[in-house]
């Protein structure tokens, strides 16, 4: 990596300043992170500490949807990184340093009180996002003009079906069962799309929840937020590809969820459509995630990740067996994909 656009950032910001610099564990895009020490006069205000994103090429969008929306949840309240500096010709955005620990890190080896406390936690966050978020709605944030709606939902379903069906697991399908399946898709798609739309973060799941030494929350990886329904995010976070969470525990955070989503909005939803949808969009979701996966494997070389495939569709097979029309489209796709069928 070139040192001289990161010294300029550097010193453009804080003035003659020595600084090492240490490389962070990654996330699945080109970005790289790391944490930056600077040695500068205490007048400079420069931080003992930060983080460098490294953008895996040059930005020429000042309000490039990482830092635009950003700079939205910061003015609704939302623990996201401070800006510090940024060079978006050099691919440079110099930001506050969360620590290292995630959600992930943090449950590893707590108590199981712990373990819900934290993800009690985590769950009052989204609320903030989906309520506060949501309410406090600018134009002028990316976020707003985006939706999952059925285009971008088939966009993922699709996905799916072209490196995970087609690509890793190379199906031979007939017409008929590419017909069975793309309409199977297409109800859920239409489905989901017709649901009222709050803000969600869009990867809510351990790896982007950080969480500070005194147990406070911060969120990573928002640059892609966008509206759709309210079990978006719960479903990410509490069927999350990195973190097998006990089953009783899901079930009592989903609980918690509900009953915090009608006390903070004085309406409580209805408990039918409201599980229905959880469904639908956790096979949604965990469908998507798992053809992300796949695609690292195949088409990135990133072969870390498709430890993840399996437990994914066995995420996905349990939501379907809740809904019949679920269970028939996982049943077409498990000819090809043996992770999807009925244990």
């Amino acid at each position: 990596m070139d040192d001289a656009p990161i010294k300029k950032l550097i010193e453009e910001k804080y003035g003659a300043a020595t600084y090492t610099l240490e490389r962070l564990a990654g996330d699945a895009s080109d970005r790289s992170f790391h944490r930056i020490r600077i040695n500068a006069q205490l007048s400079s205000g420069a931080p003992a500490s930060a983080v460098l994103m490294v953008l895996g090429s040059p930005e020429t969008d000042p309000d490039m949807p990482f830092l635009n929306v950003a700079s939205f949840m910061r003015r609704a309240g939302l623990p996201v990184p401070d800006i510090f500096a940024a060079d978006l010709s050099a691919g440079l955005i110099l930001m506050e340093d969360f620590g290292d620990a995630t959600l992930e890190d943090a449950i590893r080896g707590a108590s199981p009180i712990a373990v819900e406390d934290l993800y009690k936690k985590a769950v009052e966050l989204m609320l903030d996002i989906q309520l506060e978020g949501t309410r406090l709605k600018d134009d002028s944030c990316v976020a707003f003009k985006l939706a999952f709606d059925v285009d971008k939902l088939m966009f993922e379903f699709n996905f799916f079906k072209e490196h995970a069906l087609l690509g890793y697991k190379n199906a031979k399908l007939s017409e008929s069962e590419s017909a069975a399946i793309n309409e199977g898709f297409m109800h859920i798609a239409e489905t989901l799309s017709a649901q009222p739309r709050y803000l969600t973060h869009r990867d809510y799941h351990s790896r982007n929840i950080m969480v500070a030494a005194d147990g406070e929350l911060g969120l990573v990886d928002f640059q892609d937020a966008r509206l759709g329904p309210l079990q978006y995010d719960l479903v990410s976070l509490l069927l999350d590809s990195y973190v097998e969470l006990p089953a009783g525990l899901v079930d009592s955070l989903k609980e918690y969820y509900f009953n915090r989503l009608t006390e903070r909005t004085g309406e409580e939803p209805d408990r039918e459509q409201f599980d229905m949808i959880y469904d639908y969009m956790a096979f949604q979701r965990c469908v998507k995630a798992a053809g992300s996966f796949a695609f690292l494997d195949c088409e990135k070389k990133k072969n870390r990740y498709l430890k993840y495939f399996a437990p994914c569709l066995a995420k996905a097979r349990a939501a379907a067996s809740a809904r019949s029309e679920l269970g028939a489209l996982a049943d077409a796709i498990s000819v090809y994909v043996e992770e999807l069928r009925q244990p």
